[in-house]
């Protein structure tokens, strides 16, 4: 039997039977199915489900200019003032501004990927940088479709089954309000409210390549969530293998460390090589692959909030 209240433990902030409207929120701006010309859906409405990072995909969609190195290496130059109708030749110095001092000119070049199937989840920590751009699929403009692809972590795919089921009962439940809400001709971006946020979706970055420098150090860490080093990794690879100088430059924060912190140096210990960079509350032993990762060996580790397992705290 129907109850007319908000189902659940939920208390609405209006009593069921209100259905009265205010100006500002009125249902009457942008797309919805009476106005969806056909073209305004979703190309990932799949029926699908994406464990893990299965299903990710990255693209280069422009590389560095061609003028690369000149650019660079007159850039570094500049101080000392460059003869416009001199011969120009030289190009050596470009390294120096990938090895370090004044950068800037690396904020000329501009790398930009577009990528598919990551989770809206990700996404929301993709675009959290500052000093890029990005152009992502709308959940305003566009219908999702009848059955969006979802993507599920590996954890909760590795569930007993009645736990499985009953996360997907969820995601289910939220399909088919989804549908109901657009078949009544609610806008899409009042029905997305209840769309998980497993559901994925298309994004464009457009990094200068000084931020994506920047960026890849913080995030290719393999202790962030799982989704978004993916999708860096995946780019830093990809235009790593266009342009093989770049590999030297495009590390994580810990790789471009000297020494560690918790031992005597040693010639013959090649795990100390490196200090821990992490900047979170988590523990990185057992959880980060490299060698140094130990939190002994860490160059920061709050003092007033830590993220420890039970056995730790034992």
């Amino acid at each position: 039997m129907f109850t007319p209240r908000v189902p659940g433990p939920y208390q609405g902030s209006r009593s069921w039977p209100d259905r009265s409207e205010t100006a500002l929120l009125r249902d009457v701006a942008f797309n919805r199915h009476s106005m969806n010309d056909g073209h305004h859906v979703s190309p990932a409405d799949n029926d699908r489900v994406q464990v893990g990072d299965d299903g990710i995909t990255v693209k280069l969609v422009q590389g560095l200019n061609p003028e690369f190195t000149k650019v660079l290496s007159r850039a570094t130059r500049a101080t000392i003032g460059i003869d416009l109708y001199g011969p120009d030749n030289d190009t050596r110095d470009w390294e120096e501004m990938l090895r370090g001092g004044l950068q800037t000119a690396l904020e000329s070049q501009v790398v930009i990927f577009e990528v598919s199937g990551v989770s809206r989840a990700c996404t929301h920590q993709i675009v959290r940088t500052r000093k890029a751009a990005f152009h992502q699929q709308s959940m305003r403009a566009s219908y999702y479709g009848s059955g969006p692809e979802q993507r599920v972590p590996e954890s909760v795919w590795r569930l007993p089954d009645e736990a499985r089921q009953i996360w997907f009962a969820a995601v289910e439940a939220c399909r088919r309000a989804y549908i109901v809400a657009c078949e009544y001709d609610v806008s899409y971006q009042d029905a997305r409210y209840i769309l998980p946020e497993g559901t994925t979706n298309y994004i464009m970055l457009e990094y200068p390549l000084r931020e994506f420098i920047a960026v890849y150090a913080y995030r290719g860490c393999s202790m962030f969530q799982w989704e978004i080093v993916t999708v860096m990794r995946m780019a830093r690879e990809i235009l790593v293998g266009m342009y093989d100088f770049l590999e030297p430059y495009i590390k994580i924060s810990c790789e471009k460390t000297k020494g560690a912190l918790d031992q005597q140096p040693n010639e013959f210990d090649t795990a100390g090589d490196h200090h821990c960079t992490f900047q979170g509350w988590e523990t990185v032993e057992g959880q980060c692959p490299f060698a140094w990762a130990r939190e002994s060996n860490r160059a920061f580790r709050s003092e007033h909030h830590r993220i420890e397992r039970a056995t730790e705290k034992a």
